[in-house]
């Protein structure tokens, strides 16, 4: 169920942002780009690595309600706190420096921070349905939203253009949320635990960490060529990046319900590692077949977003190099996060990171 949600709801961003591109441009799609690369990065601190501790630990509870809904409060608590300190600290960067060298972003940014907590909400009711194994939930939830998503932005973008981007932006938000929170409504609290508190700051802190540093991986890039070039530039380039980066919709659905088992059976690791081996192998052929499909259909699948795109097919090529390594990277972080080792994917993501600071500025 993971599998098709997943599928569909990448399928459907990449429809989206065909018809996008071919209503608004470039130069838009650029604008697009920045805002939400920005904003993944602001979501990572206001997280803190929540996220994949909810998953874990309300995984490891499967038979404890009342253990659930304490893992549910305590997490609420502590990112109410954090939302509130980043959205302040966000608007004070966006406002008050030109870090962001896109004044309409940047603006869009703004607005956006007011809909932070509900985003952060959103993931940690959605980790804790699927700590619940509530898979067939998550996927109706993804493919309503995404066919929503689709179905309003095109209307609203060729009426009103990028503002009608941005308001759709802001329905999906609520909405996501609020469904979320419906469907977890069983084991949805407020109340308060000290120690599960505390498993989610020495878990969490390295969870977060790994996180900002996969985040910024992601993201670094996009941001290098915003800072340096034209949104129109902006635009071509993470068109590229998108599209890569949505090639990660199978491996990823596979390791996201691959999850919860590994940290029910964390037990047993001659079974844990026996899975780990067929899973890599499955996934690494996978991902070695549409690698090579999707270099050789690439300029018929860019010029579906216009002939501005068609520039997108170079750098394309060279990010799909690295989609082979980050299908099997996905796995081992799966299994560490699940086992509690996320101590280990904040190192290897550091690595990574600085990699890639180095590599863009040269």
């Amino acid at each position: 169920h993971i599998g098709v949600s997943n599928f569909l709801s990448r399928v459907t961003l990449l429809v989206q942002r065909v018809l996008l591109s071919r209503i608004l441009g470039a130069e838009n799609v650029g604008h697009i780009a920045i805002v939400t690369a920005t904003l993944s990065l602001i979501r990572l601190p206001a997280g803190v690595g929540t996220f994949t501790v909810v998953n874990k630990l309300v995984a490891e509870n499967a038979d404890d309600i009342q253990a659930q809904k304490e893992v549910v409060g305590t997490a609420l608590w502590i990112n109410l706190v954090t939302t509130m300190l980043i959205a302040v600290a966000s608007w004070f960067v966006l406002n008050s420096t030109t870090w962001l060298n896109d004044p309409i972003a940047n603006s869009l940014l703004r607005i956006l921070l007011v809909f932070l907590p509900l985003m952060i909400y959103s993931e940690v009711f959605r980790n804790a349905l699927m700590g619940q194994r509530c898979m067939k939930t998550v996927a109706k939830l993804d493919i309503a939203l995404s066919i929503v998503s689709i179905l309003v932005v095109v209307p609203m973008a060729s009426i009103w253009l990028l503002s009608g981007w941005f308001a759709n932006q802001i329905l999906v938000i609520v909405l996501g949320c609020g469904l979320l929170a419906w469907n977890l409504r069983r084991t949805f609290s407020l109340k308060w635990n000290g120690a599960v508190a505390k498993k989610m700051a020495t878990i969490g802190s390295y969870a977060f960490l790994g996180q900002l540093l996969g985040t910024f991986i992601l993201q670094f890039d996009t941001l290098s060529v915003g800072s340096m070039l034209s949104p129109q530039v902006t635009g071509v380039y993470n068109t590229a990046a998108l599209v890569a980066q949505q090639m990660l919709v199978v491996p990823g659905a596979i390791l996201t319900v691959a999850f919860p088992v590994v940290a029910q059976n964390r037990d047993n690791p001659k079974g844990l590692k026996q899975r780990y081996w067929e899973l890599f192998r499955k996934i690494g052929t996978l991902a070695i077949v549409l690698s090579c499909l999707m270099w050789l259909v690439s300029p018929l699948f860019f010029s579906l977003f216009g002939q501005e795109f068609n520039q997108s097919v170079s750098p394309f090529r060279v990010l799909i190099l690295g989609f082979i390594a980050r299908s099997l990277y996905i796995l081992d972080n799966t299994y560490l996060d699940a086992l509690g080792r996320t101590d280990i994917t904040f190192a290897s993501g550091l690595f990574a990171a600085i990699c890639t600071i180095v590599l863009n500025l040269t």
